[in-house]
């Protein structure tokens, strides 16, 4: 994703008021919230990705778009959430 998609995440997420604590308080959207987990490889949706496998694993075309770690589409989400794996505003993926 471009840097001007990246730059309007990190907007978004850090003028979220709702959520001052990700780590403790995340949203359902976030990797680690209610709906977002489903999508982690280790999820019920991701882990169908991983049993495909190719494109569709975590690590090919289409399976690493929905790592929260990374800049894809995930990665925004979890942005413009606020999410812990990757924080509005940061570059440093936890």
């Amino acid at each position: 994703m471009s840097d001007s998609t990246i730059a309007a995440a990190d907007s978004i997420g850090t003028k979220t008021n709702t959520n001052p604590i990700p780590q403790e308080n995340p949203s359902a959207l976030s990797s680690v919230g209610v709906v977002g987990k489903q999508f982690n490889p280790e999820g019920p949706i991701g882990s169908m990705g991983q049993a495909v496998g190719g494109p569709f694993a975590k690590d090919g075309m289409i399976g690493k778009q929905f790592d929260a770690g990374q800049d894809g589409l995930a990665g925004h989400v979890e942005r413009m959430v606020d999410g812990p794996r990757n924080p509005a505003g940061s570059d440093k993926k936890i």
